[in-house]
């Protein structure tokens, strides 16, 4: 009796869990994990010191994740899943004190990177990938005329065209990639205040400092750029940066300035730009700001990195928080500086003035956003760290919903430790396990749910 009744409930808890996959919400909330953080040598000022800027990431054809971090000496190389620092490539450092601004982007197999210094290797950086894991290639650098320093570029992999600030704030240049070692110069615009710019289908996006505006243009033809708007953003204060929805309907601009807010324009009409949302982090002080789909992730300084959803723009919510700077929470300019949340095994790059790269994971918490979200396959993904001491994350992806067990075993079979044993939905999931108490050696876990099973080798060592 007590068995049938046992079975009828659980009969009951699956098929409710599968109605909840079912459904769209609008929001999930996101748990952050903290993969591994690295510090590279910083210079003191005042009463703290400066040593990172820009992050970006590259994947290798091999799949393999790269972090890469503009340190003081350089561009810093780190290989995310172990945090081995491969090379720091050497770039310009004079002048530019105390934050040694630097900013990357990627193409094909190589890498960008533009600086406000001269010095060593200086203009646009051109860093060969193809040789990783072993080495990174300086290839050349690239300017254009007199523009020797750039704030901030942005590169439109679709077209192949780099647009890159010019010196001074005075404008950007329309740059081929056609071969990627050898840009060539095609078009520029002048304009005054730039700081940033987003290039995407022919369409450059420009955030234009204590102008107190942004901009959009048409470059459709390079020869010969279009201005479609500029809009003045009321009270404004220094507008730092943009970013357009992957739809370009909207457009979400940062001011970096105490108290401004991070905010989301309606653009779809350019004779008629319209302020739709608004959003703020605890310290007042926001510094850029990235959009993949419908979530924005803001390096927010001294409140570290934030994670919005934009699903209704007119209500943007936060749905995660990882600081990765708890001495404080001040409009100052401490803390997190760039992000990288574009990484196709989801990692997720932040660096910070300090001198930190931290890589992270974001995972929603509950039910999958939506239906159509669900993984492909059943999998178990191998653990993160690998070797680890004393914790390591195991991510996994159901296809149905189902009674799960997830086991960590020793060699000879022993059952050491039950990480999950319950129904959850489809969905993915990140559990830890702590093996605080092991002794060094290798361990196993097995992932069933559903008649399917799969096991996976990993290290503790102390």
């Amino acid at each position: 009796m007590f068995g049938t009744l046992i079975e009828v409930n659980m009969k009951t808890i699956i098929a409710l869990l599968g109605c909840l996959a079912s459904l769209s919400t609008a929001l999930s909330q996101q748990s952050v994990e903290m993969l591994g953080r690295i510090h590279f040598p910083s210079l003191a000022f005042g009463s703290d010191t400066t040593g990172g800027s820009d992050c970006w990431g590259y994947t290798a054809p091999d799949a393999t994740e790269y972090a890469l971090m503009g340190v003081n000496a350089g561009i810093a190389v780190v290989k995310a899943s172990t945090m081995e620092v491969i090379t720091v490539v050497p770039g310009p450092t004079t002048g530019d004190f105390p934050y040694k601004h630097r900013d990357i982007k990627t193409y094909r197999n190589y890498a960008y990177a533009v600086a406000e210094m001269t010095g060593t290797n200086q203009g646009m950086m051109i860093m060969d990938m193809r040789y990783l894991p072993d080495s990174v290639h300086y290839v050349r650098s690239f300017f254009a005329g007199t523009n020797i320093r750039s704030h901030n570029f942005s590169i439109d992999t679709a077209s192949a065209h780099a647009y890159i600030c010019r010196q001074n704030y005075s404008g950007f240049t329309i740059v081929s990639l056609a071969d990627p070692e050898n840009p060539v110069e095609v078009g520029s615009v002048t304009t005054t205040e730039i700081h940033d710019v987003f290039g995407r289908n022919d369409t450059v996006w420009v955030a234009e400092g204590n102008r107190h505006t942004f901009s959009m243009y048409d470059v459709a033809n390079k020869t010969s750029p279009v201005l479609i708007l500029r809009h003045t953003i009321p009270n404004g204060g220094y507008v730092h940066n943009i970013w357009p929805t992957d739809d370009g309907r909207y457009a979400i601009t940062t001011e970096e300035t105490a108290l401004k807010t991070v905010k989301i324009w309606d653009v779809s009409n350019p004779a008629n730009v319209t302020l739709v949302g608004e959003y703020l982090g605890p310290n007042g002080l926001a510094h850029n700001v990235h959009v993949k789909g419908n979530e924005l992730y803001i390096s927010h300084y001294e409140s570290g990195i934030t994670a919005v959803d934009i699903s209704n723009p007119a209500n943007p919510v936060e749905t995660a928080r990882f600081d990765t700077f708890p001495r404080g929470e001040s409009a100052n300019f401490r803390g997190c500086w760039g992000a990288f949340p574009f990484t196709d095994n989801g990692y997720f790059y932040t660096s910070d003035i300090e001198g930190y790269l931290t890589v992270l994971r974001f995972m929603p918490t509950g039910v999958s956003s939506s239906a159509s979200e669900k993984p492909e396959s059943f999998s178990l993904e191998q653990n993160y760290p690998n070797p680890f001491n004393p914790s390591t994350n195991i991510r996994f992806h159901l296809t149905e919903p189902g009674y799960v067990s997830l086991r960590v075993y020793d060699l000879l079979g022993r059952e050491i430790e039950t990480v999950v044993d319950e129904a959850l939905a489809a969905g993915t999931y990140l559990r830890t396990f702590n093996g605080d108490q092991l002794p060094s050696g290798l361990l196993f876990m097995r992932l069933e749910s559903n008649g399917k099973k799969q096991t996976r080798l990993m290290t503790f060592l102390k």
